[in-house]
């Protein structure tokens, strides 16, 4: 992948990982008005990425219900929705039935503005109208992000630039930076290179069991950190996970690399967790620096906590004391 192609998913990837990060915290309290915003930001997103010719059903036929944005030409329609729960996908398809929507349109798509539920593979609707299958007609940032990734590099070029036009903040060259430094995280801890032993280790992760207990002494500044870099870095570190080109060989050797060399560092500082964990943040912090990347410190701060939480920073041992 080229270094111009990199830069450019990893801005798109920041930008909707934003938007979405925006929208979780906002919605309860102006949960109208970012749905209307949105239905207008997807029209025009999804016509850029598709090229489709897609309305706003909401401006043409106003209170429609059943779907925001329609495509005559191409037969498809879409839900723009920041709802998770199925009992949504269904009261949509079921309203779309019962306008008789399936005599212009041959296919529905429920975009979430937020995080879609893992559905399981179902068909609802009417038989002899349109049915569609949650786990297939359900999209959310990270199936934008994969049909993104298939373009060629003047079409992700043109998708950026439509972002960075639609999208005004203030951190832009700071968020990017976060991006940027999940990448370089999760690429150094997978190399081969690096350690494999993991033996002595639990197979299943407690994260109560280690915050609450084992870490008793360090439990109110753990969650107080996750809690305060969460907003900020959830979001992005989420869809770099989802994103990151890691095979299953590569990301179990991440994780015992995590685990052995943290539990050295922690052993060398006598168990003192939020000692250990800052020593981890400034080795990882030298080794981007070493690298030449202009790295986030918030955001590898933010990755072990994470990983922490995952049982994957400072593991439980079989023989821990908790």
């Amino acid at each position: 992948m080229s270094l111009k192609r990199q830069a450019d998913i990893a801005r798109i990837t920041e930008v909707l990982s934003y938007i979405r990060s925006q929208v979780e915290l906002s919605a309860p309290n102006n949960f109208t008005d970012i749905n209307i915003y949105a239905e207008n930001f997807y029209r025009d997103f999804l016509n850029l990425i598709f090229g489709y010719s897609l309305a706003n059903i909401n401006i043409l036929e106003p209170n429609a219900a059943a779907i925001d944005l329609g495509d005559l030409d191409e037969g498809i329609s879409f839900q723009v929705t920041s709802t998770s729960d199925l009992k949504k996908v269904k009261n949509t398809i079921s309203k779309f039935n019962a306008k008789d929507l399936h005599t212009k349109y041959d296919k529905l798509i429920v975009i979430n503005i937020t995080k879609k539920k893992s559905y399981k593979s179902q068909l609802l609707g009417d038989p002899k109208k349109l049915q569609i299958n949650p786990k297939e007609h359900v999209w959310d940032v990270s199936d934008l992000l994969g049909e993104i990734g298939n373009k060629t590099a003047p079409e992700i070029e043109k998708i950026r630039a439509f972002l960075d036009n639609q999208v005004i903040w203030k951190k832009a060259e700071h968020v990017s930076a976060e991006i940027l430094t999940f990448q370089a995280l999760m690429t150094m801890l997978s190399d081969e290179s690096q350690p494999g032993a993991g033996d002595g280790y639990i197979e299943e992760p407690d994260p109560k069991g280690k915050i609450e207990e084992r870490f008793a002494s360090h439990e109110e500044f753990l969650k107080t950190e996750f809690r305060d870099l969460y907003s900020e870095y959830g979001a992005v570190l989420g869809d770099v996970r989802d994103h990151a080109d890691l095979g299953a060989v590569k990301l179990r050797r991440l994780s015992l690399h995590l685990k052995t060399f943290s539990d050295k560092i922690l052993t060398e500082h006598g168990g003192d967790a939020k000692k250990a964990l800052s020593i981890l943040e400034e080795i990882f912090g030298k080794r981007l620096s070493d690298s030449g990347l202009h790295y986030d410190g918030s955001a590898v701060r933010f990755f072990l906590i994470d990983e922490l939480i995952k049982c994957n920073v400072f593991p439980n041992k079989e023989n821990a004391i908790v």
